[in-house]
C-alpha cells in the first residue's frame, strides 16, 4: 500500500517551509514550456471508408465522396495521406504519399470508387491494415467513417468475439503506437459507443454526421483537428488576399434554396461556378451543399463571397507567410493546461525581427461547443504574460477548458500592416478526468480508541493511462501555516495513500497528479480538495451502580407497560390489603370480648 513518502507523525503538523513544494511547482510550469517549431512533425493522415452494402440506406447519394474530395483539397502540402475502402476485405485505393497537388489529384479520383456493395464490415481488421506504412516522426492519425458496427459473420459469436479482439489487443496496439483514431458515425444504427471507446482510448476525436449535409462539416472538423492551415480572416464573407499568397481555397456552405455562390474579385468582376469552368487557375466543386473553391495565383485586394454567411465558412491559403499553432492534443481533459503558442514564419523560418513583429497584433479565441466566443486573450512576443521568452517569433499562450464537454475550436490570428493570418484547431474536452481523487473516513479503532485518520483514495482509468506512469505531487496546507508533503506514485488502477494520524482544522490538499496517456501525451492535472476531519467518538454510557438497569423484574414490572393489566394489578392488591385489614379487626374484637369475659369472672 503507497504511503506517504515523509509523514508526519505527530499530533500536529510540523511547520515546514514551502521550498520543495516550490520547487515542484516549478519543475511543472518548466515541464510544460512549449517546444520550437523545430519540434513541430508533420501530420499523417490514414482515411478508413465503409463500402459495406448498408451505406445505400444510409448515404444514398454516396457524400462520402465529395467529403473526401472536400479533404483532399483542404490538406496543407506539410501533411501525408493514404485512403483504404473496407467492408469484408480492405481495399487500398491511394497508398500513403505527401500531399503533394499531384497526390491530392489522385485522392479526388480515388473518391470516385467509392461504393456500397461488400456484405460485412470488419473494423478490427481495417484499423490493423491502416496501421502500416506510416511516415517517419509524423503526427499519426486516422479517421474511421461507419454506418455499422463489427460485423464480419451472420454469426454472432463470431462478431462478439470480434469484437473483444477490437477492445483488448487493436485499440491498445493503436495507442501504444501513439496513434489517433478519429470516428464518424454515420447512422443512429452504429455502434456510437464502441464507436467513442476507440477515439476516448486512442486521444482522438468521436463526431457522428446526423444528416448526409452535415458530413462536410465533420470532415472539416477532422481536418482542423488533425492537419490545421493557414487562413485569412473573413469578415461578413469579406477576405483580404496579399502579395504573398500562391493559391487561395475558399469553403462556403449554401441551403438547397439558396442562390448559387459567386466571388467577387479585387477589381469587380464577379465569378460564378458556370465561368469557373473555363478558367484555366479556377476549380470549382458545388456538390454535397458547399461550394469548394481553389483559385491559383489570385489577384491581391479585397474579396468577397455573395452568398449566405455561415460560421464553417473558410478561406484557405497557400503562402510564404504562415501561421501555425503547434503541439496542441486533439483530446483534453477538465482542468488541464494547454501550452502552445501562435508561430508566425516566412519561407519556413520564424518572424523574429523587432522591426517587424513590434507591428504585429496576435491575439487568440475560443470557441465553445455552442459556436459562441467564450474569451479572447492578447498575445505578445516580448516576454510579458502569457509569453515566455520574448523575441522567439512565438506568441505563448495557456489555456485551460473547464466548462461544457464537447468540441471547442481555438482561433489563433496575426495581422501586420500587409498581411492577415488565421488559423483554427478543434478540440474536444472530455466530460470527466482519467483521475478520481477523494477521501474517505474509515471507522475507530473500537469505542475508546483514537480516531481514523481520512485515507486519500486516487482512481485513475488504465484504459487512457499508462500503467504504473502516475504520480502524486501534492500537499496538505493548513489554515495555520502547517504543511506536510503528500507524494506518492501510483501504480494501480484503485491507489489508497494513508494519511498522519492526527491533523489541525481547516486544511486542504493542494498540488498536481501527473501521468502518461496510452498515446504517449504527458498530462498533469491540478488537485485541490478539503481534509475532512473525523467525527469525534460517542460518548460511553456511566457504569455507576446507580445507573445500572435492573437484572431481575417482577412480572408486575414486566407487564407495566399495559394500562388496564396495572389497574387491575392495583385493584386486586387493594382487595388483599382490605381483607388484611378485616382479618386484623375481627381478631382484635374476639380478643377483647375475652378479657372482658375473664374480668366479670
Amino acid at each position: 500500500m503507497p504511503r506517504l513518502d515523509a509523514p508526519c507523525p505527530t499530533k500536529a503538523f510540523h511547520s515546514l517551509r514551502g521550498t520543495r513544494l516550490i520547487g515542484l511547482c516549478l519543475i511543472a510550469s518548466l515541464a510544460w514550456l512549449p517546444l520550437g517549431a523545430a519540434a513541430t512533425s508533420e501530420p499523417e493522415l490514414h482515411v478508413l471508408i465503409d463500402v459495406s452494402g448498408s451505406m445505400k440506406k444510409t448515404d444514398p447519394e454516396n457524400l462520402r465522396a465529395p467529403a473526401l474530395r472536400l479533404l483532399s483539397d483542404l490538406l496543407p502540402e506539410q501533411s501525408h495521406v493514404r485512403v483504404d475502402l473496407f467492408g469484408n476485405r480492405i481495399t487500398p485505393v491511394l497508398p500513403a504519399s505527401r500531399a503533394t497537388p499531384e497526390t491530392k489529384a489522385d485522392m479526388r479520383k480515388a473518391a470516385g470508387k467509392i461504393r456500397s456493395n461488400e456484405p460485412f464490415t470488419d473494423i478490427p481488421a481495417a484499423l490493423e491494415a491502416v496501421d502500416e506504412s506510416w511516415s517517419e516522426n509524423t503526427q499519426r492519425n486516422i479517421i474511421l467513417l461507419s454506418d455499422g458496427k463489427v460485423d464480419i459473420s451472420p454469426h454472432e459469436g463470431f462478431n462478439e468475439r470480434a469484437t473483444s479482439r477490437l477492445q483488448e489487443e487493436v485499440i491498445p496496439a493503436l495507442a501504444a503506437d501513439n496513434i489517433q483514431v478519429h470516428t464518424v458515425a454515420l447512422s443512429d444504427d452504429a455502434d456510437q459507443e464502441m464507436l467513442a471507446q476507440i477515439a476516448d482510448r486512442t486521444g482522438g476525436l468521436a463526431l457522428s454526421a446526423r444528416s448526409n449535409a452535415d458530413l462536410q462539416r465533420v470532415f472539416l472538423s477532422l481536418f482542423e483537428a488533425t492537419a490545421p492551415r493557414t487562413g485569412v480572416p473573413l469578415v461578413e464573407n469579406r477576405f483580404r488576399v496579399d502579395d504573398s499568397i500562391s493559391e487561395l481555397t475558399l469553403v462556403v456552405f449554401r441551403d438547397e434554396n439558396d442562390e448559387p455562390t459567386r466571388i467577387r474579385l479585387p477589381g469587380g468582376s464577379e465569378i460564378d461556378a458556370r465561368q469557373a469552368a473555363i478558367l484555366k487557375d479556377w476549380r470549382w466543386d458545388d456538390s454535397a451543399g458547399r461550394d469548394l473553391i481553389t483559385i491559383s495565383n489570385p489577384p491581391a485586394g479585397s474579396w468577397r463571397i455573395l452568398a449566405a454567411e455561415d460560421p464553417d465558412n473558410r478561406a484557405l491559403v497557400i503562402t510564404d507567410l504562415n501561421l501555425a499553432m503547434p503541439n496542441l492534443p486533439s483530446r483534453v481533459y477538465p482542468g488541464e493546461t494547454l501550452e502552445s503558442g501562435l508561430q508566425l514564419t516566412n519561407h519556413g523560418e520564424p518572424i523574429v525581427e523587432p522591426r517587424l513583429t513590434d507591428d504585429i497584433d496576435a491575439e487568440l479565441s475560443v470557441i465553445g461547443p455552442d459556436d459562441q466566443a467564450q474569451q479572447t486573450m492578447k498575445l505578445n512576443d516580448i516576454g510579458a504574460e502569457p509569453d515566455v521568452l520574448g523575441g522567439d517569433g512565438r506568441y505563448d499562450f495557456h489555456l485551460v477548458l473547464t466548462e461544457t464537454a464537447g468540441i471547442y475550436t481555438l482561433v489563433g490570428r496575426a495581422d501586420g500592416p500587409t498581411f492577415e493570418r488565421i488559423i483554427r484547431k478543434k478540440v474536444a474536452l472530455a466530460r470527466s478526468r482519467p483521475f478520481g481523487v477523494s477521501f474517505a473516513i474509515p471507522p475507530s479503532a473500537g469505542e475508546s480508541g483514537p480516531q481514523a485518520a481520512p485515507v486519500l483514495l486516487v482512481e485513475q482509468d488504465v484504459t487512457i493511462l499508462e500503467p504504473g506512469s502516475s504520480r502524486l505531487d501534492t500537499a496538505i496546507q493548513c489554515a495555520g501555516g502547517d504543511y506536510a508533503e503528500l507524494d506518492a506514485d501510483l501504480p494501480l488502477a484503485n491507489n489508497r495513500i494513508e494519511l498522519p494520524e492526527t491533523a489541525p482544522d481547516d486544511c486542504r490538499l493542494v498540488g498536481t497528479i501527473a501521468g502518461e496517456t496510452l498515446d504517449g501525451r504527458q498530462m498533469r492535472l491540478p488537485v485541490e480538495l478539503e481534509v475532512p476531519r473525523p467525527s469525534p467518538p460517542e460518548p460511553v454510557p456511566s457504569t455507576t451502580e446507580s445507573s445500572d438497569p435492573p437484572t431481575d423484574s417482577s412480572p408486575a414490572e414486566e407487564q407495566s407497560g399495559n394500562p388496564l393489566l396495572a389497574v387491575l394489578i392495583g385493584l386486586g392488591g387493594l382487595g388483599i390489603l382490605g381483607a388484611i385489614a378485616f382479618g386484623w379487626m375481627a381478631h382484635n374484637r374476639r380478643l377483647r370480648r375475652k378479657l372482658i369475659s375473664q374480668t366479670r369472672a
